[in-house]
């Protein structure tokens, strides 16, 4: 069976009501709860914390970078794990 998917409100009797035309299986069902309007303000804030964290460490990396030679994407297994060169 196909994914039913609808919008419904909750009201404050926690009955989640499907809309009009919606059919729902009778028996035991998975239901799966997502607020729309995106993240709320404490996740936007901790996304945005994690994202500020992630570029700062970034920077950090980039700055730090030791110096690679040229060509080491395409002979890394000759750098890392001492292969011959070809």
């Amino acid at each position: 069976m196909d994914p039913i998917r609808f919008n419904a409100v909750v009201g404050p009797d926690q009955v989640i009501r499907p809309p009009g035309g919606v059919a729902l299986p009778q028996g035991e069902i998975e239901v799966v709860i997502r607020p729309l309007g995106g993240a709320t303000g404490s996740e936007a804030a901790s996304l945005a914390n994690t994202r500020s964290w992630l570029l700062e460490l970034a920077r950090d990396a980039e700055r730090a970078a030791p110096d690679l030679p040229s060509d080491m994407a395409e002979h890394h297994d000759h750098y890392a794990h001492g292969k011959p060169l070809p």
